[in-house]
């Protein structure tokens, strides 16, 4: 009985953890600008902690509003196509290093979790690359 809960259970929250990741994975280039300006901020001794978050979080709020705005604003195929695909490529990387983790918790060899590791970048960033093409133009 406790057997067959926890199983279900599991498969629950690795379905959970998967929506997740796939619902968030639109804002994984805000955060990788955010993180990469507060830490190079820190890191520098440009500004304080506070500050340096607060700056970060500036940064990654102007990615993603310039983002959408270019693409609910442009009918350039080409330049809807490149934003899209340069806001989608964190989240692919977030997608490799899940699917990654992930395998590395079983006894898999190299070459399959690279694999499946690789199948899951795919699906994420597809997945962020469609919604991002979704959005119309006004």
């Amino acid at each position: 009985m406790l057997l067959g809960l926890s199983i279900v259970l599991g498969f629950a929250s690795i379905g959970f953890l998967c929506w997740l990741l796939f619902l968030c994975a639109l804002y994984a280039a805000p955060l990788f600008v955010a993180a990469m300006v507060c830490t190079m901020l820190y890191d520098h001794a440009m500004m304080s902690g506070t500050h340096a978050i607060l700056a970060g979080i500036a940064a990654g709020i102007m990615v993603l509003v310039s983002g959408q705005a270019i693409l609910a604003s442009s009918r350039d195929p080409a330049l809807r196509v490149t934003v899209s695909t340069l806001l989608a490529l964190p989240a692919a990387l977030a997608g490799f290093g899940t699917a990654l983790g992930l395998c590395g918790m079983g006894e898999m060899s190299a070459i399959p979790t690279y694999l499946f590791a690789t199948f899951g970048a795919l699906c994420v960033g597809g997945a962020a690359w469609a919604r991002l093409c979704g959005i119309q133009p006004a």
